[in-house]
């Protein structure tokens, strides 16, 4: 699995990132959602991955991106991760479908540290 983030996204991602390390986890989140193959894509920001996510490669060294996973069937191999230049969301597709826009990335490391 590959993500092909733009300039304006690294940007983005790099800024809500800060100086704090972390890691980008994909995620395919079915709450509320009714059946577990209906769900959304979201970006968690986490301290360290778990035992069943994978890595996603990308085009940006610096930033890094996991998925669970038993979650990555849901999504294509090539995925292109961009925004537009001042905007403040995401917006992820592939060369055959959208997966989502306004995406904001959920800062979740403080409220994992014990």
């Amino acid at each position: 699995m590959r993500i092909k983030v733009s300039k304006a996204a690294e940007d983005l991602l790099k800024k809500k990132l800060g100086d704090t390390p972390g890691v980008f986890r994909l995620i395919y989140d079915t709450e509320g959602c009714g059946c577990a193959v209906n769900g959304v894509p979201a970006f968690h920001i986490v301290s360290n991955p778990e035992d069943l996510d994978i890595t996603i490669e990308s085009n940006v060294p610096e930033l890094n991106f996991i998925i669970d996973g038993h979650r990555a069937v849901f999504f294509e191999e090539e995925l292109i991760l961009s925004t537009d230049p001042g905007d403040r969301s995401l917006r992820l597709s592939s060369n055959g479908q959208h997966y989502g826009m306004y995406l904001f990335p959920k800062d979740t490391r403080l409220q994992n540290q014990d």
